[in-house]
């Protein structure tokens, strides 16, 4: 099933007072910028070693591009 950032978020948050809640979004966004972040970085260090020349960059680039995508919440 597909969801958005901010639905995920909006459910985990679930049963939590107004203040629980905006923590616990904050905090959830926050993991799920951090993890984005890592996956890019990662896949960065495999084609590093994979590809030559600018075709690195142009597939990181395109990774990130579906990844932020992925994160629209707006």
């Amino acid at each position: 099933m597909k969801q958005t950032l901010e639905e995920a978020a909006k459910q985990g948050a679930e049963g939590y007072n107004i203040v629980g809640q905006v923590i616990y979004k904050s905090g959830f966004k926050a993991g799920a910028k951090w993890e984005k972040e890592q996956a890019i970085e990662i896949l960065s260090s495999v084609l590093e070693n994979w590809v030559h020349g600018g075709d690195a960059d142009c597939i990181i680039a395109e990774f990130e591009e579906k990844i932020n995508v992925q994160m629209v919440t707006n």
